[in-house]
């Protein structure tokens, strides 16, 4: 009976949302079984009577398909996702993986996939995923590159290119929904794919990946501009080597502003000099101010440009869920540069539910991309969710808790048992971009803000404020070691250790973590967290 009533309650929903046509099963979701809790909330295919557990679960299946799974293209031996920004497999009913896509975005793919791999092998240990980041940016750095000398935009990298061919040039084709054109680049994937070279060039400290990121920090640098209400500080499209803007919009200035912070906050291990200094962060403080100008989106909420396959929109008509999301994240890891970043953050995250949340068929809530593709996506309600959570872990305020908790869970249900991650039970072909690069390390966040989603029994590091060279999780030990000297770590233990050292030296325990060194400890139903902080060290022995 109780079936019955959920089978005509899904059926009603569907019909009053105009999208019964798009689903094979009512109660099913993608390729699972719908499962609901006693409060009537959707809850993961995976182990749904423990909180939490499935996040986990979908990352190991998503990760270990594009290593493991994903097959590589016949003609040049390369994974699917160097070529193409999408592929179908056997869970659509064909006979095996093949790439496919109008644009490839390796820009998008790159980055997204260096902070996802990087996130989900410092949470395992696993080295192998550090292998496939450096494929992927040697890849970049000699494919799809710019010449450095005489380009307006030399030596950085192209967001798109044609779909199946191992050399990025931006698109051949433009502007109805085809992609950049030609030797044009998106200037805000220069700032993403410099954060991503900045990121790995701390892990290895090979120098390639330095200069890398300041190859793009300086293209940035030196082509911004005055940001009004209808062009922003760098154009959203423009030709690589002579400048030409083909669109001028664009919101996402977030990543290059991430780049020119961490430069600034490595100064002392790169150092770069004052003058260099100097001048990234003038231009970053210009983009800034432009943010919170009248003309700027976090004033006017014209939050638009990111996709690089969707028409052009001189009229700004079109809006996307990533910007203000990601800089909700932005103000809840650095609240020091919003004095109002309570309010500001709140409004950005209902602004985005009440935007691009959208019930569906199920009559349960899910996310959006964008105005230009109003489809609910496993990707953008993982983002949505993993924002929430670090809300909740700021303010502790239980709504965003939930919230959190269940669009994760509907997220869940865009992984088949396989590892092939959809875009969604109405698209569901899978692209690299959305069910890969971005949709791990928002499941990575989440579990590093409610830390009692970690499945028990484990240890895992989940976040850490300087990046994370290498770390090993022995009998007995975890050792692991930081690019800066001072960091706060959080992991996740089964129990509280003996002893905490930073190069041999003991800290004490501090479970307020005053001083400038020591360690914290939250004991939870099923282990704990452990909160280490260091300010000289960058080797760290947890030892029991």
């Amino acid at each position: 009976m109780k079936k019955l009533k959920i089978a005509l309650l899904i059926i009603l929903m569907a019909i009053s949302t105009l999208q019964i046509n798009a689903f094979e099963n009512k109660d099913s979701l993608c390729t699972h079984k719908l499962i609901l809790n006693e409060k009537n909330q959707i809850v993961p295919w995976y182990k749904p009577t423990v909180d939490g557990a499935a996040y986990a679960h979908v990352v190991k299946l998503a990760t270990e398909f594009l290593r493991d799974v994903l097959p590589a293209d016949e003609k040049s031996g390369l994974k699917l996702y160097y070529l193409y920004s999408a592929f179908n497999g056997p869970e659509m009913g064909e006979k095996t993986y093949s790439g496919r896509g109008s644009a490839n975005n390796p820009a998008c793919v790159f980055a997204g996939l260096t902070e996802s791999l990087m996130k989900y092998s410092q949470y395992t240990g696993d080295r192998s995923y550090l292998e496939m980041i450096r494929g992927c940016l040697d890849f970049m750095l000699e494919n799809g590159t710019t010449p450095l000398e005489n380009w307006k935009w030399g030596g950085c990298p192209y967001a798109s290119g044609n779909p199946g061919v191992p050399k990025f040039e931006g698109t051949s084709h433009y502007g109805g929904g085809g992609g950049d054109g030609h030797l044009f680049l998106e200037p805000d994937k220069v700032g993403e794919m410099g954060v991503a070279y900045l990121q790995f060039y701390q892990i290895t400290e090979e120098k390639i990946y330095l200069d890398a990121a300041l190859n793009c920090a300086n293209a940035l640098a030196n082509n911004v501009r005055e940001g009004n209400n209808k062009q922003s500080p760098w154009p959203f499209r423009t030709h690589a080597r002579s400048g030409v803007v083909s669109e001028e919009y664009c919101s996402n200035v977030l990543p290059p502003i991430k780049l020119f912070d961490e430069l600034a906050r490595i100064e002392s291990r790169i150092q770069l000099g004052s003058e260099t200094q100097q001048r990234y962060k003038e231009v970053r403080d210009k983009v800034w101010k432009w943010l919170y100008h009248w003309d700027g989106p976090m004033r006017s909420y014209v939050w638009k440009g990111y996709f690089e396959d969707v028409e052009y929109d001189h009229e700004n008509r079109n809006r996307v869920q990533i910007t203000p999301m990601e800089m909700a994240r932005y103000l809840i890891q650095y609240p020091e540069y919003d004095p109002f970043y309570k309010e500001n953050v709140t409004s950005l995250i209902h602004y985005c539910n009440a935007s691009f949340g959208t019930q569906n068929a199920w009559g349960y809530n899910a996310q959006c991309e964008q105005y230009f593709c109003m489809t609910p996506m496993g990707s953008h309600t993982a983002r949505y969710a993993s924002v929430c959570a670090m809300w909740y872990a700021h303010n502790k305020e239980e709504w965003y808790k939930n919230e959190a908790f269940e669009n994760f869970n509907w997220a869940t249900y865009c992984t088949a048992k396989t590892g092939y991650v959809s875009v969604g039970p109405e698209w569901p072909s899978s692209w690299f971009s959305d069910g890969y690069a971005d949709y791990i390390k928002h499941f990575m966040d989440g579990l590093a803000a409610v830390p009692e989603w970690v499945p028990a029994g484990e240890n895992h590091l989940l976040s850490s404020t300087s990046i994370v060279q290498r770390i090993d999780y022995n009998k007995g030990e975890i050792v692991y070691r930081t690019f800066m000297p001072a960091s706060t770590e959080v992991l996740k233990l089964t129990a509280i250790p003996e002893k905490v050292t930073v190069e041999g030296k003991i800290l004490k325990r501090d479970d307020l973590l005053k001083s400038s060194e020591g360690w914290s400890w939250e004991k939870l139903p099923n282990g704990g967290v452990l909160r280490i902080k260091h300010q000289e060290g960058r080797t760290v022995k947890i030892s029991w």
